[in-house]
């Protein structure tokens, strides 16, 4: 298992010129939204975050990379994998996930997050000779005290932001938020060639935000002719917890909240006996976050995911039950609007 491989030359350049054409939105789709165990209709806690040609995994429970390969999602382009706690049913599909990429013979690194021990615990797998890594390399993050800021590798698929917050549960446990970086502002093509500013990599640079120098001298800033920035689109992942101040850290302004309702409220205090939270908790979080969409998972085999989405709904005004393999659109509102948008999508 080895740690801070450098990739390959060039990667860097790349990466940036395809955060620049790739498109300016995220997908959302549950791969395993079941609590404590799989069942016949829901796979234990899994959640990809897609961009354009790269993607995030959010857990990794058992059967995850099967229904990653149901999803359509290429492994290749897999950036990071983010671990919330070492509880099985967020864990046991990993070490699988992880031989697979040794078996096709990656060599770009792959980031992996988790609380404090998932180090030693991959380590002791390999030992046993039950990871088959080979020569993955991997960069394993532990995580402690309140979290904070993911630092992906310069030659990740896409410019992904990473945060990271400590949750309330019976183990050590971080919820995520993931996003894409601010871009700069719409450029007014017309103000620009009026400027005297040619058509051509200058106008590209000036698109950028940059400052150019024009063939008669003159120095122009490229800020000047573009509009507000356009914020990038944002997912907050929280769960397992109990209803916490740093899920509602998390989940600020996010376009959507993804976050555990493990039971209907009648049972609010068995969740928090077990480090869980309801449907109607999960609603008070996003709305006091200012959410966009509050998509609820990780319900508990005994629940019907559509109740406890209803019973949210008297919370908060845009509740999805997330259901295996039904993804949801997400994109930032665009500066002058101030709803954000998440579209359901099979």
């Amino acid at each position: 298992m080895s740690e801070s491989p450098e990739g390959p030359s060039g990667g860097a350049t790349e990466a940036q010129a395809r955060m620049r054409t790739s498109s300016f939105r995220l997908r959302v789709v549950p791969l395993g939204t079941s609590a404590g165990r799989p069942t016949l209709a829901r796979g234990a806690s899994a959640l990809a975050v897609v961009a354009e040609g790269a993607w995030v995994l959010c857990d990794c429970g058992e059967g995850a990379q099967v229904a990653a390969l149901r999803a359509g999602l290429s492994f290749s382009r897999l950036d990071a994998v983010l671990i919330t706690h070492l509880h099985g049913d967020h864990f046991n599909g990993l070490p699988g996930l992880l031989g697979t990429l040794g078996l096709e013979g990656r060599e770009r690194p792959l980031t992996v997050a988790g609380p404090r021990g998932i180090a030693s615990l991959l380590e002791a797998l390999a030992r046993a000779g039950s990871l088959g890594i080979g020569g993955l390399p991997l960069l394993i993050v532990e995580l402690e005290g309140e979290g904070g800021r993911l630092e992906l590798p310069a030659d990740a698929a896409i410019s992904f932001g990473v945060e990271s917050r400590a949750l309330t549960h019976r183990v050590p446990t971080f919820g995520y938020r993931v996003s894409l970086r601010d871009r700069p502002g719409t450029l007014d093509v017309e103000a620009a060639l009026a400027a005297g500013v040619p058509r051509g990599p200058l106008l590209a640079e000036v698109k950028e935000g940059r400052t150019v120098m024009l063939p008669d001298g003159r120095r122009l800033e490229g800020s000047k002719f573009l509009g507000p920035v356009r914020r990038g689109p944002s997912v907050a992942y929280a769960l397992d917890t109990t209803p916490c101040r740093a899920a509602v850290e998390l989940g600020r302004g996010a376009d959507v909240l993804v976050h555990e309702s493990t039971y209907e409220h009648a049972r609010a205090e068995l969740a928090h006996a077990r480090g869980h939270s309801t449907g109607v908790e999960a609603a008070r979080i996003a709305l006091e976050a200012s959410a966009g969409t509050l998509l609820l998972t990780h319900f508990s085999p005994s629940v019907d995911g559509e109740r406890v989405a209803d019973e949210a709904r008297s919370i908060h005004g845009r509740v999805v039950a997330a259901a295996d393999q039904q993804g949801l659109e997400v994109t930032a509102p665009d500066p002058a609007p101030a709803a954000s948008s998440a579209e359901l999508r099979p």
